[in-house]
């Protein structure tokens, strides 16, 4: 009988032996369960996961989806108007051989001739000469589009007329590049620059026109229809033309208002843009046209040692121009 019972006894011993391992067992299981849970499957799906254990800074987890989905396209600013007309035309950027080929020219202005201008710019032009008109302006327009032609002789006779004054051809030559731009190097070819005086002073031998009211309406307003003053005071170093208060380019309102905004010229805004390589050639925005659109761009740009004109008066032959100025 005591036998019998001491048997029970061990029994209940092993069962409850048994039990007990079994609850630990089942507690470590369930331990172990949620820290995969809390940490591996969590963790895997999450972008950020946990902290690494022996620095205790997040660990940023990759996930597959960033192989799959490409990173978003930089999105074209919808502000940006007319961006086709943000170019640059100088003497390390001349205009396209078959420029002149490609835009229509409207007229804009009409004095004792006609004035024309980029079809695409002439309707800004025209709301600038109204609104101005609007505030008791009178702006008058005593340049605009220049064939290569003309341009050619407008040179050759600012050349002549330093020569009749005494100077040597070669003085009056040099003299010349600093105030008038060799064909194809001119924004007036581009369809896109003007001069923009008063009837009563149209003197272009002093900066006397910046003391007109006609100046300081520019100077506020310009902007606002995409104009910008393009050789400004103490800019002549960079731009290669002496300080102009006459002349205005249409790079467009948005264009215009961040040059005006930024106090740079032209030729300073493309290099802090980056659009310019160390020499100051551009190498974005270099064309009214559509960069991703290469049949619209020109089959070849001019190289500038074939279209500059030799160092004679006589006139240089070009390609027939689409639109003929009789001057």
């Amino acid at each position: 009988m005591a036998r019998s019972k001491r048997y029970k006894n061990q029994r209940r011993v092993i069962i409850l032996r048994g039990i007990k391992y079994l609850l630990i067992i089942t507690a470590l299981l369930l331990a172990l369960a949620f820290v995969l849970t809390k940490f591996v499957f969590k963790g895997g799906n999450d972008k950020e996961g946990a902290e690494n254990a022996e620095t205790g800074e997040t660990v940023t987890v990759s996930v597959s989806e960033t192989e799959t989905t490409p990173p978003p396209e930089e999105e074209e600013d919808e502000n940006i108007d007319n961006k086709w007309a943000m170019f640059l035309v100088n003497k390390k950027n001349p205009l396209p051989a078959d420029y002149d080929s490609r835009i229509e020219t409207k007229v804009v202005f009409e004095s004792w001739r006609e004035y024309f201008l980029d079809v695409r710019a002439a309707g800004y032009l025209e709301k600038m000469l109204k609104a101005a008109e609007n505030d008791g302006i009178d702006l008058y327009v005593v340049s605009a589009y220049r064939t290569i032609e003309y341009q050619q002789q407008n040179f050759d006779n600012s050349v002549q007329d330093r020569v009749d004054r005494g100077m040597s051809y070669d003085d009056a030559y040099a003299d010349t590049l600093a105030e008038v731009a060799l064909p194809g190097e001119s924004e007036h070819n581009a369809g896109l620059a003007l001069d923009i005086m008063v009837e009563e002073y149209q003197n272009m031998d002093d900066d006397g026109f910046e003391d007109t009211e006609a100046f300081a309406w520019l100077d506020r307003h310009a902007a606002e229809y995409g104009f910008i003053l393009r050789y400004p005071k103490g800019k002549q170093e960079i731009t290669g033309i002496i300080y102009e208060p006459w002349h205005y380019r249409f790079v467009g309102v948005y264009y215009a208002n961040e040059i005006k905004k930024s106090g740079l010229c032209l030729e300073e805004y493309y290099e802090q843009q980056g659009w310019t390589d160390g020499n100051g050639k551009a190498v974005k925005m270099r064309g009214p046209w559509d960069e991703d659109d290469k049949k619209n761009a020109p089959a070849e740009t001019a190289d500038p040692k074939e279209t500059e004109p030799k160092k004679t008066m006589a006139a240089t032959s070009y390609s027939e121009q689409k639109v003929t100025i009789i001057v």
